[in-house]
């Protein structure tokens, strides 16, 4: 990979770092990190190594500093540095200095910004996992961009990531989802039926009672003892919503490495197995726990009970694993499936689950201590709600859910592109409202369509120079030094920094970072068209003008990509 600008100069202090320290004994050599100074007046670029070298050579920073600068082989398009303060450097560069990145991103191509590491570190990230008992709803779709967003950006940056999904199929809802079928099945051999209020109430469990009744007697069902009969229809109904569900995750375009069952753990005697390793660790006891903080319980008779020593690992209150008919909790199962993921070889594990599970947390990373010793581990990502409204007023109800609106059915009003979009322009943390009228509009209050605009009004430039005859001259050839106007240097900072913001988009869970910055780029952009003629001037500052505006589309083409949204080039 062509190192950056900014590469070139963070390798060269870095260069006179280690040599200052050859003589020097220490376990860890500082780091050069340049920063971009919040005044223009300051330069282009800042760097304080000389405050934590002065420690290690015993000597002033600002002495420091000056030796620093008066070793270092800075590349030609620095300028000037000086000294600032205690002993910050201060880097200023050639007018134009910066720009040789151009030729860089078009020959690197969808690869810039991208780290290539076949030793990355394995990380397995978990994310969606809704229950298979009907459809997605909108935040189940926030959870699945945020995941797959953050699985791209985290595979560029060269992380190995496993994306999984784990299905919940084992448990009383289960049951419920069954019963609800067996109920729409008699309902349609026009038997007289009473829903009950706990029941799934979507149409979507009348298409399941249809579809099974398509390759099943009805007669056979009839024919079944109660429980074998719920066993037979809770597989059948969650194959077909695992369809419905694969089927809405490939319309907003996500694709799993791997689907894990839950009801496999239990078949396969690994919940139980881990419960008797507890055991044999002295993990696990008989005890009675205390009533649930934060509401009154009338006349609470604590019941003895088989607890893990999650406290022990930093639990606030230890947990059973073992339900009062023997069988294991939710809470186990869990573990289990941890457990069986550090077994296949992650020691790294990132779960995104929706914001009313941040009770949860804890109790699992204590769990995984217990077994593994690994800290802080999965390591949780909490989504927040989105709030669906039109022309802002709410709306929540769908006549195929039943109590909800589908993601299905948001996809195919407003478009995929405008759903990943749209639910990455704010973090994680905050609640989203989302608007499907003003995600459909075409003007610049729409952000995707702002920032496809862009892509696409490049290519319509490109096209026009060719049909009138312009030829782009190759990338080596351009004299890209004339690109010295304000808006086209706020551009080119703005294309200098992707590789950077990436790296922190990874390393900080937060793939929103990639939609807040094409959107700023693509502003950058429109503001440089407006103000910078681009076809019709002299032919070397047009080929260098033409340069600039096929590297600003490379780089939000990628951008784009690693949200999962399209770069059209026309619109």
């Amino acid at each position: 990979m062509t190192l950056s600008l900014k590469d070139l100069i963070t390798q060269a202090l870095q260069d006179v770092v280690s040599k200052l320290l050859v003589d020097v004994e220490t376990n860890k050599t500082p780091s050069v990190a340049l920063t971009r100074p919040k005044q223009k007046e300051h330069g282009d670029y800042a760097v304080n190594i000389a405050m934590p070298l002065a420690g290690l050579l015993k000597q002033n920073p600002r002495q420091v500093a000056e030796t620093i600068l008066a070793n270092v082989q800075f590349p030609d398009a620095v300028a000037s540095a000086e000294i600032a303060g205690p002993g910050f450097i201060n880097i200023k560069l050639q007018a134009g200095g910066e720009t040789d990145i151009l030729k860089g991103i078009l020959q690197q191509g969808k690869r810039y910004g991208c780290v290539d590491n076949s030793q990355g570190e394995r990380v397995n990230l978990e994310f969606v996992s809704a229950n298979p008992t009907g459809p997605m709803h909108v935040g189940h779709g926030r959870g699945a961009v945020v995941g797959d967003s953050l699985a791209n950006v985290m595979k560029a940056r060269g992380y190995q990531v496993h994306k999984e999904y784990y299905i919940n199929d084992a448990g009383t809802q289960i049951g419920v989802l069954a019963n609800s079928v067996w109920l729409r099945i008699q309902e349609l051999q026009d038997i007289s039926i009473t829903f009950p209020d706990g029941a799934y109430p979507g149409d979507y469990i009348i298409e399941i009672a249809k579809e099974i009744l398509e390759t099943h007697d009805f007669a056979s069902f009839e024919a079944m003892d109660a429980t074998s009969r719920l066993q037979k229809l809770g597989t059948l109904a969650v194959a077909a919503n695992m369809t419905m569900i694969r089927s809405d995750l490939k319309q907003v375009g996500i694709e799993f490495d791997q689907y894990f069952s839950e009801k496999t753990l239990h078949e396969s005697g690994k919940v139980l197995q881990l419960i008797e390793k507890l055991e044999s660790d002295d993990l696990i006891y008989t005890g009675t726990l205390p009533p649930p903080k934060g509401k009154e319980v009338k006349d609470y008779n604590p019941i003895e009970q088989r607890l893990f020593r999650t406290t022990d690992f930093g639990d606030d209150v230890d947990r059973p694993l073992m339900k009062q008919d023997g069988t294991a909790t939710y809470f186990a199962a869990d573990i289990a499936y941890h457990a069986d993921k550090f077994e296949r070889g992650f020691k790294h594990m990132i779960d995104i689950w929706g914001a009313d599970h941040g009770g949860y947390i804890t109790r699992v990373q204590a769990a995984m201590k217990a077994l593994t010793g690994l800290e802080k581990q999965p390591e949780v990502l909490l989504v927040q709600m989105v709030n669906l409204t039109r022309d802002g007023v709410p709306f929540k109800m769908s006549k195929r859910a039943g109590t909800f609106v589908t993601l299905s059915e948001v996809v195919e009003e407003v478009g995929k592109d405008a759903v990943r979009f749209n639910f990455m322009t704010r973090r994680i943390e905050s609640q989203f409202d989302f608007d499907l009228e003003a995600a459909k509009a075409k003007d610049a209050e729409n952000p995707v369509y702002y920032v496809q605009y862009a892509h696409a009004r490049i290519h319509a430039v490109l096209k026009k120079a060719e049909s009138e005859g312009v030829r782009l001259a190759k990338v080596g050839d351009v004299n890209t030094s004339l690109l010295t106007s304000d808006e086209a240097s706020k551009l080119i900072k703005m294309l200098l920094v992707y590789p950077d913001m990436l790296e922190t988009a990874a390393d900080r869970r937060e793939p929103y970072r990639i939609a807040t910055y094409i959107m700023q780029l693509a502003a950058a952009f429109h503001s440089f068209y407006h103000h910078n003629r681009v076809l019709g001037v002299e032919e070397e500052l047009m080929q260098a003008r033409l340069l600039l505006l096929r590297a600003t589309a490379q780089v939000i083409q990628n951008a784009l990509e690693l949200l999962g949204v399209n770069a059209p080039e026309t619109m």
